[in-house]
């Protein structure tokens, strides 16, 4: 099990998987394409959890496929796993023989990893295991090699934890109510407030303010939006607190992308599940405006980050969001807009 292993799916593997499907049936739907992904997606991480029952397994695939790999947009990790398995009823002889079967399954494999990894002198020569790894590397690739097994070495220590801390509780004897028999105080430290932490690195004008709700709502049911309705209305107004980006900003991208979603479209229940095109498309990725906002919202504060002090940025934002290099162009209009409408102007 080597660093990359600890990595049950990563971001990188669902783009290939993607790109592989994307070029191999070409000629496909689109829609028909994306049930491909994820189903090999969902194959994936379905091989990798405890041995429990097929629709147990199929409930845990899929919440980490809606929380790690959508929601947050991230590497599926063993830990993972091992959290979600933690609120599943250990009481259950078909939920704790599989987990502990497993678990002891992760112990043996990080042993194992520990043994192959480290030497008499520390460090594996990792180049001796195969001819073409044994060409000089230059000194960057050394560097990242050893930042690779020091980031999996803090891995090993956190999964390690976790498994001792499961062993602890699956052996302390549980009183009615599902407290532990022994309590162990713990000494109270002072609470120190921690300063608070930018979301991105949006400009003033683009982050969060409070907008007037009726003016808004009045904008968009001129032009005949299903957002003008209040589930959606409020989900993305949420969603721009949430993640400190202004509202008429994401407004204004479902504006470009899906021009408001007018409620005459014989589909429009649907498009406005995901009005932002997270994920090429609402008919490839169709969820709820909840998740489809937060989504965009996440990818927004992403790309906001390190961008240079002489690009727009909405421009710096296009770099990914969008294949269109004028997308930044019509979001900018379309904001501008909504702010003069919700100015009163």
């Amino acid at each position: 099990m080597t660093a990359d292993q600890a990595y049950v799916l990563t971001p990188r593997d669902v783009r290939q998987i993607r790109n592989y499907v994307l070029n191999k049936y070409a000629g496909m739907p689109s829609r028909k394409r994306a049930e491909i992904v994820a189903d090999a997606v969902s194959r994936i991480i379905y091989r990798q959890l405890p041995d429990f029952d097929g629709a147990v397994k199929h409930a845990l695939t899929s919440q980490l496929i809606r929380t790690i790999v959508l929601e947050e947009n991230r590497s599926v990790r063993s830990d993972d796993i091992f959290q979600l398995c933690m609120e599943l009823d250990h009481n259950d002889e078909a939920i704790r023989r599989p987990l502990d079967q497993w678990v002891r399954e992760q112990e043996r494999k990080l042993q194992s990893t520990a043994e192959l990894s480290t030497g008499e002198f520390g460090i594996r020569d990792w180049s001796s295991e195969s001819p073409i790894n044994a060409v000089a590397m230059p000194d960057s690739h050394n560097k990242r090699m050893r930042r690779r097994v020091l980031t999996y070495g803090l891995l090993c220590l956190l999964i390690v934890a976790s498994i001792t801390l499961y062993t602890w509780q699956s052996a302390t004897p549980i009183l009615q109510g599902g407290r532990p028999s022994v309590v162990i105080p713990v000494p109270q430290q002072q609470h120190v407030e921690a300063p608070p932490t930018a979301l991105n690195e949006l400009p003033a004008g683009l982050r969060y303010a409070e907008v007037d709700r009726e003016r808004l709502m009045a904008y968009l049911s001129e032009r005949n939006s299903l957002l003008a309705e209040k589930h959606y209305l409020d989900a993305i107004l949420n969603t721009a607190e949430q993640f400190d980006i202004h509202p008429a900003l994401l407004f204004a991208i479902t504006g470009q992308e899906q021009g408001f979603v007018p409620v005459t479209h014989k589909k429009a229940k649907q498009i406005a599940n995901n009005p932002f095109n997270v994920f090429h498309s609402w008919e490839e990725f169709n969820t709820n405006i909840e998740q489809s906002s937060a989504i965009a919202a996440r990818t927004i504060n992403r790309l906001s980050k390190d961008r240079p002090s002489d690009v727009d940025p909405i421009v710096w934002i296009n770099r990914e969001y969008a294949e269109d290099p004028n997308w930044s162009k019509g979001v900018s209009l379309i904001m501008r807009d909504i702010e003069m409408s919700l100015d009163g102007s």
